[in-house]
């Protein structure tokens, strides 16, 4: 796995579901990390966009930082996306550790 590949947005989309299962709550935490998720949306006339931002912090020693976003958009009226794009960004800390960190989160979820 690395990060930005679907074995691990297919992870993170698991994780965000079971540390969050209905959605309702823009901050929560998951084992010792604080995760936040912002969301921007628009609909006119011809297109809507929704763009997801999910802001994961580990402090302490060996700390990170990452940010996953998912941007997607629509033609008015139409249920099928034309342009569907996810993307991660390490701004702080070491890949090493937060791939770690999803691996031992996916060994408790098995």
């Amino acid at each position: 796995m690395r990060l930005g590949d679907s074995k691990f947005f297919n992870l993170f989309a698991l994780l965000a579901a079971s540390s969050n299962p209905d959605r309702n709550r823009d901050a929560w935490r998951v084992d010792m990390v604080d995760w936040t998720r912002e969301r921007l949306s628009h609909k006119g006339p011809n297109h809507a966009l929704q763009i997801e931002l999910h802001t994961l912090i580990r402090g302490g020693r060996r700390g990170w930082t990452l940010l996953c976003g998912h941007e997607t958009w629509w033609d008015a009226g139409k249920l099928d996306a034309f342009r569907n794009g996810r993307w991660t960004h390490l701004a702080h800390g070491a890949r090493g550790d937060v791939i770690a960190w999803f691996q031992e989160r996916e060994r408790e979820l098995g």
